[in-house]
């Protein structure tokens, strides 16, 4: 369980970059040699540009390298600066959550609906599941991590080392 919690987001992260790499040169290719397009390719490639992005906001949260703005933080006493930091996990755990639950309803909408990708016919909730998958592993992320703060006192901004 520990390699899937440290492995998930940077495996699924890199095959979705290799996936797009070769898509997209393999239409470029087409493009250029055959006078052809190849219409799935570039469905597939933005549907993993779509996952690869939404996979690396919950690793960067995972790693603390997700942007914020720090210069208030660190001008704050270490007492206060705990505190501080742990109100700003608690507002991006919540501001999460609903981007996680909006996911859900958007993806329900598009099942309901039928909404189907034109040239790989499947179903639109394939595409926006990601919103999903991303939203629960950055609550569980942001959640590890207001515990982090609020137990252990660790207000480091870095990458984290207990994992």
């Amino acid at each position: 369980m520990r390699h899937l919690e440290k492995w998930l987001e940077p495996t699924v992260i890199v095959i979705m970059l290799g996936a797009i790499i070769i898509l997209v040169f393999a239409d470029v290719i087409a493009r250029f040699a055959f006078s052809t397009s190849i219409a799935v390719a570039n469905e597939l490639a933005r549907f993993c540009f779509v996952y690869m992005i939404y996979f690396g906001v919950s690793y960067a949260i995972r790693e603390r390298r997700h942007m914020r703005v720090t210069v208030i933080l660190d001008m704050l006493p270490d007492g206060l600066r705990r505190w501080v930091f742990a109100l700003a996990e608690l507002v991006f755990l919540v501001y999460s959550i609903v981007v996680c639950w909006l996911g859900v309803v958007i993806t329900q909408q598009a099942l309901e609906r039928g909404k189907i990708l034109s040239s790989t016919e499947w179903p639109l909730s394939v595409l926006y599941a990601a919103i999903i998958l991303s939203g629960a592993l950055s609550v569980l992320r942001l959640g590890h991590s207001l515990w982090r703060v609020v137990v252990h006192n660790d207000t480091r901004l870095g990458p984290q080392t207990d994992i």
